[in-house]
């Protein structure tokens, strides 16, 4: 049936019928934000912002710009940053920007270039990742980097402790 009636509830309000999936399907290209009440499946790719009650971002499915949902399922690619309740990044799934979420699953396979914070409310708007906290480096206590009775930056007072360099491939 392609036309839906809408039904009409016992106290006069009237309720749209419920619908499946909105779809962007593979040969489809979107520029401009989307923004879907229901369940939202991109297969195609999508230039803007994208809002939904839930998002999945198929296989071939691309997204460059911000992705908000309550629940979010990513096996394809999204260059932007990430705000939802539960999200959950499959294998073959690219996430270039910032995720904000309550919960977050991570299959073997899936790449994140870019930082994973958890909120209370990342759908609140405004929300934004600040990072973590600054850190005081005096109110830190030294590292207990003793290897045996050996202590590494005792040996070598020219060696500071420094966290890891991230490389991202341009």
């Amino acid at each position: 049936m392609i036309f839906k009636r809408s039904k009409t509830s016992t106290n006069g309000t009237v309720t749209p019928a419920s619908s499946g999936p909105s779809i962007v399907a593979q040969d489809v290209t979107i520029e401009g934000n989307i923004t879907a009440s229901g369940e939202l499946h991109i297969d195609g790719t999508v230039f803007g912002s994208v809002r939904a009650k839930s998002c999945v971002v198929d296989m071939n499915g691309f997204v460059q710009g911000e992705l908000v949902a309550e629940e979010i399922f990513i096996r394809g690619r999204v260059m932007g940053p990430i705000r939802g309740l539960h999200v959950n990044l499959y294998a073959g799934a690219q996430v270039e920007g910032d995720i904000l979420n309550e919960t977050i699953s991570i299959e073997n396979g899936a790449n994140i270039y870019g930082m994973i914070s958890r909120a209370e409310n990342p759908l609140a708007d405004g929300q934004v990742h600040q990072g973590p906290p600054p850190v005081d480096d005096k109110a830190r206590p030294a590292p207990n980097l003793a290897i045996g009775q050996v202590n590494y930056f005792s040996e070598n007072p020219d060696e500071t402790f420094r966290p890891l360099k991230v490389v991202r491939p341009v």
